[in-house]
């Protein structure tokens, strides 16, 4: 299993790495920290991470954090894309390049229609310094979740589970009675694609960013 999250401070606040390592720890739900690999970078006001998991056998795989050294820009993704290999001719990349790779190098040819050159199932930040700006989408059928909480002039955060953001202090866990309500009716349960049991935690609905 695959996770992400990370923040923005608004403010003239830094990002903390106790803040990073807190809300990273809580992408990975208590009954299933077996073998556990954490990512994660805290530079200035930004910080991003991710976690992979095993029940049983130890972790491998791709780094989940690209980095493109010409531009600064970042990605960060919970991820599973398919032709790959188009995607990375078109990109004028190596057969091996992994799928953050992929994804922040879609980002930096095609900035927001880079999520209409991918297939398969995603959830991603990319952090561009340039344009002080921090993109997240979600693929097309949602498989992929992401979580959001925006306190205007304060504090950018995400991650791939609502209860994660609640580790950052700044993130309040008043609960919205009417969501609650909702899941308790099934038609109603389908309708509503961005409200949470939290009044302060959104989600971004599929195919959205």
């Amino acid at each position: 299993m695959k996770a992400i999250c990370g923040f923005l401070r608004l403010s003239s606040a830094p990002a903390q790495a106790h803040e990073l390592a807190a809300l990273r720890a809580a992408l990975v739900p208590g009954d299933e920290r077996k073998q556990v690999a954490f990512e994660g970078l805290c530079e200035g006001d930004l910080a991003l991470g991710a976690a992979h998991w095993s029940h049983h056998s130890p972790i491998a795989g791709e780094s989940q954090l690209a980095r493109h050294a010409g531009t600064g820009c970042i990605a960060v993704i919970d991820a599973r894309l398919d032709e790959r290999e188009r995607l990375a001719r078109d990109l004028a990349l190596g057969p091996r390049a992994g799928q953050a790779e992929l994804i922040l190098h879609a980002w930096l040819r095609w900035g927001e229609a880079c999520i209409d050159h991918l297939y398969g199932d995603f959830a991603f930040a990319v952090w561009d310094p340039r344009e002080q700006r921090l993109f997240c989408a979600r693929d097309g059928m949602g498989v992929r979740p992401l979580y959001l909480h925006h306190a205007p002039g304060r504090l950018l955060a995400f991650a791939s589970r609502a209860q994660a953001l609640l580790a950052l202090t700044d993130v309040p866990a008043t609960l919205d009675e009417g969501r609650i309500a909702d899941s308790l009716v099934g038609p109603l349960e389908s309708i509503d694609k961005t409200s949470t049991f939290y009044q302060s935690i959104q989600r971004l609905p599929p195919a959205h960013y």
